[in-house]
């Protein structure tokens, strides 16, 4: 059923006559009447009674008139809910963050995304980056941010880099090794704290150590809640190694300081995107990384 059709026929409606009906949707009067007696052919029903210039709906011109109503009211809210789509205002969205990203960006990321868009559904999944592959592969999140360097070159995945992001071995100011220069191999008396670390990082790391990349790492505990890492940080004297956009509120009220490691590996975490190839992202979504690629440069990180 044609929606101008029905426009014409609200306004013959709501003006009771042909003439100023017509002037109302800018047609010539003959030109509504033909409009009028299409629809009263496709419907199969006299929608009105013309007697003397007096122009009333019949009882089927009312049962189609508040239809009609209601139609094209949700026509236009559709135009405009596909607008405020377009603009990444409107919907849901689910996407992944991995632990390191999650405690540099989201804290801000959120918040701000709440603020300008507030009639969007979000949904963050905070995970490591295996388990949020999978859940990208299995379409429950339309991306995810976090260490791409996981990632073989010949990956059937998008990647997109955002950029690398420092990382460091952080204690509270009260531990044995706050204040003086130290090796690697004086965190191991410690232990150190840190999520699920790329395979690149262990071998580096394990270069340093002087030991096989095939031996264990001294881990005193891996956690991909860096929230729980800080804690035992705070409170213990286990090492805390992670990025420094993940302690930076600590560093600044002096909870954490960053140990002078002398001959730690160029630690870092390369921050990026993935997403399922030949598939197009969101509105929202884009809106979404655009917030992340902001915050990161807030933050200086390097592209």
């Amino acid at each position: 059923m044609d929606l101008k059709r029905l426009t014409h026929l609200l306004a013959l409606a709501d003006e009771r006559h042909f003439g100023r009906a017509a002037e109302r949707v800018h047609l010539s009067q003959p030109a509504l009447s033909r409009s009028i007696q299409a629809l009263e052919s496709e419907t199969g029903q006299r929608l009105f009674d013309r007697d003397s210039g007096d122009v009333r709906p019949t009882p089927a011109g009312e049962f189609l008139i508040e239809r009609a109503r209601r139609l094209l009211f949700d026509a236009r809210s559709l135009e405009r809910d596909l607008a405020l789509y377009g603009d990444g205002r409107l919907g849901s969205l689910a996407f992944g963050v991995g632990p390191f990203p999650a405690a540099m960006l989201m804290h801000q990321v959120v918040p701000r995304l709440r603020r300008e868009y507030p009639q969007v559904t979000l949904r963050v999944e905070i995970n490591n980056w295996q388990i949020l592959e999978a859940r990208l592969r299995d379409e429950a999140i339309e991306f995810f941010v976090a260490d791409i360097r996981n990632f073989s070159a010949d990956t059937d995945l998008l990647i997109r880099s955002l950029g690398q992001a420092s990382a460091g071995f952080f204690v509270r100011p009260q531990h044995p090794l706050a204040g003086r220069a130290v090796t690697m191999r004086d965190l191991e008396k410690y232990g150190i704290a840190t999520t699920r670390l790329p395979a690149v990082v262990k071998e580096e790391t394990a270069h340093t150590l002087g030991i096989s990349a095939r031996q264990t790492l001294p881990l005193a505990l891996e956690c991909d809640d860096v929230a729980l890492l800080r804690t035992v940080a705070c409170s213990t004297d286990t090492i805390l190694g992670v990025i420094h956009g993940a302690v930076a509120e600590d560093l600044r009220s002096g909870n954490l300081i960053e140990l002078q490691v002398v001959d730690r590996p160029g630690l870092h975490s390369e921050i990026g995107v993935v997403s399922l190839p030949n598939r197009s992202l969101s509105p929202t979504a884009r809106c979404v990384i655009d917030a992340i690629v902001d915050e990161m440069a807030q933050r200086n990180v390097p592209t």
